[in-house]
């Protein structure tokens, strides 16, 4: 997304998808990239390290200490009655999403 692309711009936030979030989507390829990536849901303190949850490059759920360098895989709302019309998501063919 990019100030240069009017394809990709949003007027809402992005933000980071939560663990309830990530049971409705159910668990299948979508959680599976080949990256781990924090999801927004926190899971406990050691001590005083706070770990938060996170999906792990085989998919799984699972939860790591928060000063690690781990990616992140940013999410957006959509309304309902959006539907996909074009594009890969990559940067030279962003999604395009239509609304009723």
């Amino acid at each position: 997304f990019s100030v240069a692309n009017p394809k990709a711009k949003l007027t809402y936030k992005v933000g980071l998808m939560s663990n309830p979030e990530m049971n409705l989507l159910g668990n299948n390829k979508i959680w599976k990239t080949g990256q781990w990536y924090w999801l927004a849901s926190p899971y406990d303190f050691d001590n005083e390290y706070a770990r938060v949850r996170l999906v792990n490059a085989s998919g799984d759920l699972y939860y790591y200490f928060v000063h690690y360098k781990i990616g992140a895989r940013p999410v957006v709302s959509l309304a309902t009655g959006t539907r996909y019309s074009e594009g890969d998501g990559s940067i030279a063919h962003p999604y395009v999403v239509l609304t009723d």
